[in-house]
């Protein structure tokens, strides 16, 4: 339990819309061509990083080295 209980926390504080945009394209990973496929994930991404604000955020932790603070956001 103690082990789980870390894991959501780990989730939890990680970048969750992204995780969202990951499972919701993982419904159709196999029922749909790679390029289809390749197409809803360019999408997502392009999506993800022009709606919110920890995208950015990571991305300037990245360039800085520095470690992203994710708030859902």
């Amino acid at each position: 339990m103690e082990k789980a209980l870390g894991l959501a926390g780990t989730l939890a504080a990680g970048p969750t819309k992204a995780f969202g945009a990951s499972k919701r394209l993982l419904t159709t990973a196999f029922s749909e061509s790679m390029e289809t496929q390749l197409e809803f994930e360019s999408a997502s991404i392009a999506n993800i990083v022009r709606t919110t604000s920890d995208a950015r955020d990571a991305i300037t932790a990245f360039l800085n080295r520095q470690q992203p603070e994710f708030k859902g956001k």
